[in-house]
């Protein structure tokens, strides 16, 4: 039987209300605690902001004075919020391909017939899952300058003591090296999970046309990954500039000496927590989001050009 179109029209729209009936506690959620403060940091920016102030007689709490541009000049005028965008890009830069890198080496040989491979599953995947607070504080113990184990390792390779939480100069390294050990587990079974998820019929193929172990590895395994690849990419790069809790931490609540380890997320916490500027770490927020928003974009439009979709 044929359903008139007013009517198909109507159930149409019964089950869309429904639908978003039920979605609508978390909408209301995301509303309040994500849209909102995202689209406020906006009309933030071009303010700024009084914790108190009198007007015409009274006093005014969260007072907002408008000022135009004048957040966003401050910001590139001044030499440690410069100093926090070139720190966080070498950390960026520093950190996701050796973190991906890694991954791909270790999801390697986990994805290899080993003895005990859901214990190293776990091993590699606990550290993402272990509160980044009790990371830090066990890493503080490894980078300590005379009875840490990293110098003592180093210490067999004829390396002099370093000291990596109070040298600017091994600061910005300690952390990289943090995080990398932090993230490449959980980027390993991300990678894992694809790499079981190719057909056997291709590395079968590979091996009758006499292909080695590596051969297949990077004519097979690498282009039938590159989704997997593009995901973690994508998340790595959002995560990297986006590095806080660490650096704060790690250096017991400092950026690290003279400002060493100063990230863009430091910079913007410090302005608006530490000196009440909200209306400048307002401006240093959106400044990250349109260096995130404009990478991610050149990744989707370019990038993913390489990546191949198994038919």
């Amino acid at each position: 039987m044929r359903i008139p179109p007013r009517l198909r029209s109507r159930r149409y729209w019964l089950e869309t209300g429904q639908a978003y009936l039920y979605l609508l506690p978390a909408l209301a959620v995301l509303g309040v605690f994500v849209f909102y403060p995202f689209f406020n940091a906006f009309n933030i920016s071009f303010h700024k902001v009084y914790l108190v102030k009198r007007v015409g007689g009274r006093l005014i709490p969260l007072y907002m004075e408008y000022v135009g541009l004048s957040n966003f000049a401050r910001l590139f005028s001044d030499p440690i919020f410069i100093k926090a965008v070139r720190q966080t890009c070498i950390y960026v830069a520093i950190s996701v391909p050796i973190t991906i890198g890694l991954a791909l080496v270790l999801a390697t040989l986990l994805n290899e017939g080993l003895r005990l491979r859901p214990f190293y599953r776990l091993a590699y995947f606990m550290p993402y899952i272990t509160p980044v607070v009790a990371i830090a504080m066990v890493w503080q113990w490894i980078y300590n300058w005379k009875y840490g184990l990293l110098n003592y390792f180093l210490g067999f390779f004829g390396v002099d003591l370093i000291n990596w939480l109070n040298d600017p100069r091994f600061s910005l390294a300690a952390v990289i090296i943090m995080n990398v050990w932090r993230f490449v587990g959980y980027q390993a079974i991300i990678l894992l999970a694809g790499m079981q998820g190719i057909d056997r019929m291709y590395y079968e193929a590979a091996k009758v046309d006499g292909a080695t172990g590596l051969q297949a590895w990077r004519k097979i395994t690498i282009p039938l990954l590159t989704p997997q690849i593009f995901f973690v990419f994508i998340i790595s790069l959002i995560g990297s500039f986006k590095i806080f809790e660490e650096v704060l931490i790690l250096f017991n609540n400092t950026p690290g000496p003279l400002y060493s380890a100063m990230t863009m997320v430091y910079y913007i916490f410090d302005q608006g927590f530490n000196r009440f500027h909200f209306g400048r770490a307002a401006a240093a927020s959106v400044v990250l989001f349109g260096i995130i928003f404009l990478l991610t974009l050149f990744q989707i439009t370019v990038t993913q050009r390489r990546v191949h979709y198994e038919r």
